[in-house]
């Protein structure tokens, strides 16, 4: 074959791969294009429809529109902002103290023993247990007259009179972050102890023979190589902890005085109890425009992340 009919084979090349690349996309389109439907169906239509019944005066056959009545309402109602208020105190200390825990217990997690074994089992198992079902739990643990923590403080004689754990407005909130953390720890212990498990250890065992106590290895070595995994946990933490509902509604019901109040809390009494869905709406539109800002956040902070 000659030089010139090489370099027109060469040209012509790419124009076959990338026609056959295009067939392969558009076919791929069309394979997916009924699951996209029903996809979008089921999400967009919902979505746009709680838009425009944010707009409105809701009214089982003739709904009237107020236009942005319904988010001056929101922006001017106190317990709104209690709500927020709650949920951001409530997001802070899982985010940064339930982190911190689930790396602690990975690193304890991540040893070649029967209790490390063990230990993997018993962090985990809270991660399988349903919302509603440990929050039943966490209730008899707290109760004020026969609760096992009030009960276990007696007989330490660490208290007299019981704590009313989830009858204070100061304990009620301390309460349902200590169950925050309990529940969020097992998936992100595991996300972690995946996370320490992918590091070679030929990298720790260079540093020791170095002269590189455990605290420096932690730093030079762990930290660096687990950072998109802690990206990854803090995202779903972040916006887990929005979204938290059911133990709360549970176990306080938002109160007592809206001490333990969130914006789901605050959605479902305007909706289920009032039965003002337009307002309602109202208040998920925001909510979804605050997860849909988080969800931005996680993408901007996995893109960012060393590889």
């Amino acid at each position: 074959m000659s030089v010139a009919s090489q370099q027109a084979a060469r040209l012509r090349r790419p124009r076959g791969d990338s026609w056959g690349a295009a067939i392969d996309r558009a076919a791929g389109f069309l394979l997916s294009t009924p699951a996209l439907a029903v996809l979008v169906g089921l999400m967009l239509y919902p979505l746009l429809y709680a838009i425009w019944l944010s707009f409105v005066q809701w009214r089982p056959a003739a709904s009237a529109w107020i236009g942005l009545a319904n988010y001056e309402r929101l922006f001017a109602d106190r317990i709104f902002w209690i709500g927020l208020g709650n949920t951001v105190f409530y997001t802070a200390w899982n985010v940064s103290a339930g982190t911190t825990l689930s790396l602690s217990l990975a690193l304890l997690m991540n040893r070649p023993t029967m209790a490390a074994r063990f230990l993997r089992l018993a962090i985990f198992m809270p991660a399988i247990i349903s919302a509603p079902v440990a929050a039943m739990a966490w209730l008899w643990v707290f109760d004020s007259d026969y609760g096992l923590l009030n009960q276990t403080l007696a007989s330490l004689g660490l208290f007299e009179t019981p704590v009313p754990w989830l009858n204070s407005p100061f304990h009620a909130r301390w309460s349902i972050v200590i169950v925050n953390i309990w529940l969020g720890t097992g998936l992100s212990s595991i996300l972690f102890l995946a996370g320490l498990q992918d590091i070679p250890k030929e990298l720790h065992e260079s540093a020791m023979l170095d002269g590189a106590n455990a605290w420096q290895r932690f730093w030079a070595i762990t930290f660096p190589l687990i950072r998109p995994t802690l990206l990854v946990v803090l995202v779903i933490k972040l916006i887990g902890s929005f979204k938290t509902f059911d133990q709360i509604f549970i176990m306080t019901g938002g109160g007592p005085l809206y001490r333990s109040e969130t914006i789901l809390i605050y959605l479902y009494r305007q909706g289920f109890e009032y039965f003002d869905f337009g307002f309602a709406a109202a208040v998920g539109v925001v909510f979804f425009m605050i997860v849909a800002a988080l969800s931005l956040a996680q993408s901007l902070l996995l893109g960012r992340s060393p590889k």
